[in-house]
């Protein structure tokens, strides 16, 4: 991204933060938000030269993603006044309000719709309002299914096929392998009507579309309505959400909706929650991996093999870990179906954990000595019965007729 060329503001020489801006604003927002602001503060007043979204990414460890979505955050909540290109809608400057104006101080009586109250407020110079001039997103919802494309429109909304796989294979990063689960997304016409004016799911779909670089069809904002309104997804983690998809090159709604799902029946509330779990998705990806001695990242069908046994049915990674180890034993190779296979045995058992295996290993143990000593006695039984050989011929009986004429015959010789 192009340097920014153009910054202004009203702060001195100093790196001064307004009190106002600290008990109204910083204590209700994200952690990494407040970051940038600070930090942005402190380039501005000092007159810092080359300063571009991604130098501050370097700076602070973030992706240029990261970045945007701070300062959209702060302009939203009008602390800050981003300068765009009209061609490229790209950043060349960036103004900071001032917090102490008395129109800019939050309505503290206004609900907050999620567990981070975002901060609301207008000033007379920079009003935020819903632009009428473009079709609010709300009011596209329909009751079409997600996916479906807009009449007369291609469905750019993208797929699995082979533009996803061939950007994996570009840039190495494979996505998660995810079981998309189909559910009824439905959004009432009074919910349409309610987030039609309301000016944070607006601003958050509009976010979306320019992360997506074009209009959001029906499906997905019904999506983006539910996983809102219903679910209860902050804007942050919507935001990081659709980061995150079209980081892994996959913006397919159905993809999308899957990933949404699965991190609501996590519990994640956070961008900082998403992080956490997609890097403990990593690290079990590895660890499986090096069971294997594969040498390499696991391939997307070795990822939904796992992801079948950690997340469909809750096997300990250790347990996991251990079916790895047997298979490796067995054929001194990676096999995900013989490893499979044992796992599914186990599941069916109800065994889940490295105890449960140690109590199975015992009890199987003992069935096999018991089968073996059995065998040592029905051998041993065997043996004894060998040793009388008289037994080995057939017994008849011999009438008296027959020993008569043995008897003449014995007698005439």
């Amino acid at each position: 991204m192009d340097t920014i060329l153009r910054c202004s503001g009203y702060l001195p020489a100093t790196t001064y933060i307004h009190n106002t801006f600290i008990e109204n604003y910083m204590l209700t927002a994200n952690g990494s938000y407040v970051k940038v602001y600070i930090y942005l503060s402190k380039c501005i007043q000092t007159g810092e030269s080359n300063l571009s979204i991604s130098s501050l990414a370097d700076k602070m460890d973030n992706t240029e993603k990261d970045i945007l979505r701070a300062l959209n955050y702060w302009e939203k909540n009008n602390l800050l006044h981003l300068i765009k290109n009209e061609n490229n809608n790209e950043i060349t400057g960036i103004e900071i309000l001032n917090p102490d104006h008395m129109d800019n101080v939050p309505d503290a009586a206004a609900p907050a719709r999620h567990s981070k109250k975002t901060v609301k407020h207008e000033t007379a110079e920079n009003p935020a309002k819903p632009d009428t001039t473009k079709e609010n997103p709300a009011e596209k919802t329909s009751a079409a299914e997600p996916g479906t494309a807009v009449p007369g429109k291609k469905d750019t909304s993208g797929g699995t096929g082979s533009n996803d796989a061939s950007q994996e294979a570009a840039t190495g990063n494979t996505a998660p392998a995810v079981q998309e689960k189909h559910i009824d997304i439905k959004i009432t016409a009074a919910q349409t009507k309610r987030l039609a004016n309301d000016e944070e799911f607006i601003w958050t779909s509009r976010v979306i579309e320019s992360y997506v670089n074009r209009p959001l069809n029906p499906g997905e904002i019904q999506l983006v309505s539910y996983l809102y309104d219903n679910l209860g997804f902050s804007p942050d983690l919507l935001l990081y959400l659709y980061e995150y998809c079209i980081s892994l090159g996959k913006t397919n709604v159905n993809y999308i909706q899957a990933v949404a799902l699965s991190w609501d029946e996590q519990n994640i509330k956070s961008p900082e929650d998403a992080k956490n779990a997609s890097s403990n998705y990593k690290s079990t990806y590895t660890a499986i991996s090096k069971a294997f001695a594969l040498g390499r990242p696991l391939a997307i069908i070795e990822k939904q093999y796992a992801s079948r046994w950690l997340d469909e049915w809750h096997m300990d990674l250790a347990v996991v870990l251990d079916a790895c180890s047997r298979t490796m034993l067995k054929f001194q190779k990676a096999d995900f179906k013989y490893t499979e296979g044992i796992l599914d045995n186990w599941h069916k058992n109800n065994i889940h954990t490295l105890q449960d295996v140690g109590k199975a290993d015992e009890i199987y143990a003992q069935k096999k000595a018991g089968t073996q000593n059995k065998k040592q006695q029905d051998s041993k039984k065997s043996n004894r019965q060998d040793k009388n050989q008289f037994n080995k011929f057939q017994q008849r009986e011999t009438s008296q007729a027959e020993v008569d004429e043995l008897e003449k015959k014995l007698l005439a010789h």
